[in-house]
């Protein structure tokens, strides 16, 4: 019978990281929804402001989720 492959304690480290960032990444875009909805001056007041701070900010945590995935699916179990 094969033996069911397993992670290294690194590649379980590094999925372990790529999880927890997926649950900030979440948090921090609900957040942002959260605070910015209260602003009604300027530019981050309109609707299409908010949506490309959103957008923003989603673009660089998106970037580093991108990064710690590639990581944790380079140290998988093979």
């Amino acid at each position: 019978m094969d033996a069911k492959p397993t992670r290294t304690p690194g590649g379980k480290l590094a999925l372990w990281l790529f999880y927890g960032f997926c649950l900030y990444t979440v948090w921090s875009v609900l957040r942002y929804f959260w605070i910015v909805s209260d602003v009604t001056d300027g530019d981050m007041g309109s609707l299409g402001g908010k949506l490309l701070g959103a957008l923003m900010g989603l673009l660089v945590l998106g970037s580093v989720a991108a990064l710690l995935g590639w990581l944790a699916w380079y140290t998988r179990a093979r």
